[in-house]
């Protein structure tokens, strides 16, 4: 299927799901919003109780001058913006984390606030219908990914948290997916992609390595850690499949070593130098030589034909390649690696959403497709049809195209959108 004939098909699709929209739980939204309003101004007070007079907390500048000048902490970013100030953003702050208490107090503020935002978004439920209407974007970045807006579902928080989580802030955040519910006599079913850019990678680089983990059914993040460890998959550590998977996951997105570095640095919990994680990298690319043969082909094409292509034929203009600039160039080549892996896995699951709604509507069915994130599908399905569609979804989004190597999806279902997921 080529990519004209896909978004064409699409459409129709997307304009199910806009109309479908999702029920909302509103008693829950407005308990837990009522939580987060409170965390939030102890936050805040908090925070002002390190100033003399208090201070805007959104204001940038007033709280450079109150971090830098009042409080003398140490930037790590001496980047200047424009309005004379240090940076105050996220990035920023996280490398000051342990240089003083009010920085973990700033970077709850913050998620609380944009917590707060999420709260009002879901609850603009439409007076007729009942249900939240999200719009969806189907060419809403420069990959062919989706976006959503009014509300973004794409920030909605995944977050998992016990009953008895003693983090209150981690445990309000993991509310947000159990505020999606279906309606009556309904049940969800969530269905995502499984690695879906890694195998996409294996399928571009036809590197021996991945194929042998896919085809096999190896765990590729162990078998990675095995390679560079130098280390049998039995003695795999799970520290040392969290740094395989971060390094996995941060290759195909053209990452350096200078980002690589603090990564490593915060899931080990052991300082890595920029020289150490390049050390790493030089050892995954030794080991699989055809995915960094096939990053340096997709810089190369890109750089000829001044686009990048996905395996259906989307392409995406990098101008950046050109630059006469070095950091321009070098975000280019990042781009020329990532877009079309990441470009490829969005043409997939759209396929798959198109061949979902055929088939539910070729078996005359009520289920509906009603949201999309990321690499995942939400579906609301009457109880009588669940095990109906539990098949008909695993086989079409399994078999929505065809790889060297199989397209694993994970299948969850439950009473609300955290619970299938």
């Amino acid at each position: 299927m080529n990519v004209l004939k896909m978004e064409h098909q699409l459409i129709s699709v997307v304009a199910k799901m806009e109309l479908a929209g999702v029920k909302i739980d509103l008693k829950l939204l407005k308990k837990t919003k009522a939580k987060l309003e409170l965390l939030n101004q102890q936050f805040e007070h908090r925070i002002k109780a390190f100033t003399k007079d208090g201070i805007n907390i959104n204001s940038n500048a007033q709280l450079s001058t109150l971090l830098f000048e009042t409080l003398a902490i140490t930037p790590k970013d001496e980047t200047i913006g424009k309005n004379g100030s240090y940076k105050v953003d996220k990035a920023h702050l996280h490398k000051l984390i342990d240089q003083h208490e009010i920085i973990p107090l700033l970077l709850k503020y913050r998620r609380t606030t944009s917590l707060l935002k999420s709260c009002k978004q879901l609850s603009k439920i439409h007076p007729k219908t009942g249900r939240l209407h999200a719009s969806f974007n189907q060419i809403g970045t420069e990959t062919g990914r989706f976006s959503s807006s009014k509300p973004n579902l794409q920030n909605v928080p995944n977050v998992k948290a016990e009953d008895d989580e003693q983090d209150e802030l981690k445990l309000l955040a993991s509310q947000f997916r159990k505020v999606f519910i279906p309606k009556r006599g309904c049940k969800f079913i969530c269905a995502d992609y499984s690695q879906i850019e890694l195998r996409v990678m294996a399928e571009f680089s036809q590197d021996l390595f991945l194929l042998k983990a896919y085809t096999q059914n190896i765990d590729i993040h162990e078998l990675t850690a095995s390679q560079i460890f130098g280390i049998k998959l039995s003695q795999v550590t799970r520290e040392q499949r969290n740094v395989a998977k971060s390094i996995n996951f941060g290759l195909i997105y053209g990452e350096t070593a200078h980002g690589l570095a603090p990564t490593l640095t915060q899931i080990t919990g052991k300082h890595y130098t920029v020289e150490q994680a390049q050390q790493i990298i030089d050892d995954y690319f030794n080991k699989f030589s055809g995915v960094k043969k096939c990053l340096d082909k997709l810089i190369q094409q890109a750089d000829e034909r001044g686009y990048s292509t996905t395996l259906f034929g989307r392409k995406r203009p990098i101008p950046q390649l050109q630059s006469s600039k070095l950091a321009i160039r070098q975000a280019g080549k990042r781009i020329a690696m990532n877009s079309p892996i990441q470009g490829t896995a969005a043409d997939i699951i759209k396929i798959a959403m198109i061949k979902c709604d055929e088939a539910i509507t070729d078996n005359n069915l009520k289920s509906k497709m009603i949201l999309q994130v990321h690499d995942e599908l939400l579906f609301e399905v009457p109880n009588n049809e669940m095990e109906t569609m539990e098949t008909l979804v695993r086989d079409t989004m399994e078999n929505a195209v065809k790889l060297t190597i199989p397209i694993e999806i994970g299948m969850q279902t439950g009473v609300n959108w955290a619970a299938a997921h």
